[in-house]
């Protein structure tokens, strides 16, 4: 195997470990995002939680008025 020869499986390895190298990467951040990232609450289970805050005394009925609307509007 000549010099010429060494360098083209040089190029070679370094052109096909490159992509490669590139789609690990990425299928590790989608992975770690993903892990993450919680679902959100459904609206139902928003306004429950919102009426328990209320039950409890937590929110005032003023806020919890004004978080109900929110909630709704969201949808």
């Amino acid at each position: 195997m000549g010099f010429d020869s060494i360098w083209h499986l040089l190029i070679l390895v370094i052109v096909l470990a490159v992509p490669v190298a590139i789609i690990v990467l990425i299928v590790r951040l989608v992975r770690r995002l993903s892990r993450g990232a919680s679902p959100a609450p459904s609206t139902e289970a928003r306004l429950r939680e919102l009426a328990s805050l209320k039950a409890r005394g937590l929110v005032t009925e003023a806020e919890y008025e004004r978080q109900r609307r929110a909630i709704i509007g969201d949808v």
